[in-house]
């Protein structure tokens, strides 16, 4: 029993940790806090700090951490809302480094300011694929292609598995009128993640654009195992095109 509960209170004590981390990606990507969420965290916390500290079974973590859940529902209420300035605090701890004021700009919709912060902050890590990512969506926001395509190759460089690079990449190319361009980052968009149905879908449409049916056609069929409604949506695109094209002397 003693062995169950060391393995019990280890999986907890993970968990906890998840959640900690979770809290920490939400403050890396600027989004906005959530009192409930910390304060199950906080709870976690406690429920494992509290079982060796006060020497209890690890056993009451079954207990505890669905109670934890709970109860941060249940803070929505008062006097239990009272609870969300310490749940902020240990929310806090996690925050340490990883707030991003570029990418703050960048959800508020200053995207020339956020170019300049995320420039800066590429100067000091230039081996930042993500700064070099954002940094593309604040030009792509702008209209400016051109900087967005040469953004998106560079964070391409650094994290070659990025298919939101890839995918941004091909829409960029394609706001220039380089449909071929647009088709090899689709397609390495794919090659990465094979049922990536938007890319795929949208791959699709460049080859209607192009006439090129038969290529329409195989991605409508590699859609249809994927997602019915954008194949649905893909096999109308292509009769309609391929009917007017008859129709066209």
């Amino acid at each position: 029993m003693r062995i169950i509960g060391i393995i019990i209170w280890v999986m907890g004590a993970l968990y906890a940790l998840g959640w900690g981390l979770i809290i920490r990606q939400k403050a890396k990507n600027e989004q906005a806090t959530e009192h409930t969420f910390e304060l199950h965290a906080l709870l976690l916390a406690i429920s494992v700090i509290i079982v060796p500290a006060m020497s209890l079974s690890p056993f009451h973590l079954l207990w505890m951490m669905p109670a934890s859940f709970i109860l941060s529902l249940a803070s929505i209420i008062f006097p239990l809302n009272l609870l969300w300035m310490p749940a902020s605090l240990y929310g806090s701890l996690w925050y340490i480094g990883v707030r991003n004021p570029a990418l703050a700009l960048y959800r508020n919709g200053e995207y020339a300011e956020a170019i300049d912060a995320f420039k800066e902050s590429i100067r000091r890590n230039p081996r930042s694929s993500e700064n070099y990512f954002f940094l593309a969506l604040a030009y792509d926001k702008l209209g400016d292609y051109e900087n967005a395509i040469n953004f998106y190759q560079e964070c391409i460089r650094l994290k070659p598995d990025s298919v939101e690079a890839y995918c941004n990449l091909a829409l960029a190319f394609q706001e220039v009128g380089d449909n071929r361009s647009a088709i090899e980052a689709f397609s390495n968009a794919i090659r990465i993640k094979p049922k990536h149905s938007k890319a795929i879908a949208n791959l699709g449409m460049i080859y209607i654009e192009l006439g090129e049916f038969n290529n329409a056609g195989k991605q409508w069929a590699l859609l249809n195992s994927v997602d019915r409604t954008l194949a649905d949506e893909l096999y109308a695109a292509i009769t309609e095109a391929e009917k007017f094209h008859t129709q066209t002397p």
